[in-house]
């Protein structure tokens, strides 16, 4: 009897790949944790909560059209969606490194799943928080431009991505970058103008700030949000794209070095 060969195409294959990635990344994320399904999706809120305690001094310096609330949670969110991506990649490949005896399963399917993972927990975490401050706290939720904060919260991604990559390449040869990425990220925090509107910063500090790519991101996402949010001279968009292209090629690039010794990687 001949048999039928059935052919797949490498697209059709790829998303299956994908698709059965993300299951599995879903079910070791919260599959039998509860307090950890419940810790995702708090840690953002506890997060905004304690910021507004500590920085509720700042409310009277805000513009009455931008309420503080909304403030926060427009760099908290896409930051630790940035954050997130870029550690978890780090780690992606050890947690999954067993697949890669199945020829369909390539390291880079392992990035871009755990990528789509974290956008899409962090993009329900922030579209919730939204709900309940509109809901329960009366706020007016609706975004100025849509299209544009879509934009930026996928530059965002991208940018997390491209990083999170040089780090899992880097620290696949130098263990040690992962702490030393955990320290650049904690004073990248506080440099990137999510706890303080950025026109309050004296200019001769503000000169420096904006060498940050992340803190243009995150003002011009908060300038597509609100109606009326005034963008400080300098901020643009040119100077964080050529930085995150550059990015992105050395992060494809090292991956077209290493990807084989990533899949061998014991």
């Amino acid at each position: 009897m001949e048999q039928k060969v059935v052919y797949i195409s490498p697209f059709k294959q790829f998303i299956s790949v994908i698709f059965a990635l993300f299951l599995r990344e879903l079910k070791t994320r919260f599959g039998g944790r509860r307090l950890g399904v419940f810790w995702t999706f708090t840690e953002p809120a506890i997060h905004l909560v304690v910021m507004l305690l500590v920085f509720s001094f700042l409310r009277a310096r805000m513009m009455p059209q931008v309420p503080f609330e909304l403030f926060l949670l427009a760099g908290i969110a896409p930051f630790f969606l940035f954050r997130h991506i870029a550690t978890g990649l780090m780690s992606s490949i050890d947690a999954n490194k067993a697949l890669f005896a199945y020829s369909p399963v390539k390291p880079i399917d392992v990035y871009i799943t755990r990528t789509i993972l974290e956008s899409v927990i962090y993009t329900v975490i922030f579209a919730v928080i939204l709900f309940v401050l509109w809901i329960w706290g009366g706020f007016d939720v609706s975004i100025a431009n849509p299209f544009g904060v879509v934009a930026l919260y996928f530059l965002i991604i991208v940018f997390g991505f491209s990083l999170g990559v040089i780090a899992s390449i880097a620290s696949s040869i130098f263990p040690s970058i992962k702490i030393i990425m955990s320290i650049i990220l904690l004073p990248l925090y506080f440099l990137s103008a999510i706890m303080y509107p950025l026109w309050i910063v004296p200019a001769q500090y503000i000169q420096y700030l904006k060498l940050n790519p992340i803190l243009h991101l995150l003002e011009l996402f908060k300038a597509n949000f609100f109606s009326y949010y005034p963008l400080v001279e300098g901020i643009n968009l040119a100077y964080p794209l050529t930085f995150e292209l550059i990015l992105l090629f050395i992060a494809l690039a090292l991956y077209r070095i290493r990807r084989l010794s990533l899949a061998a990687k014991q």
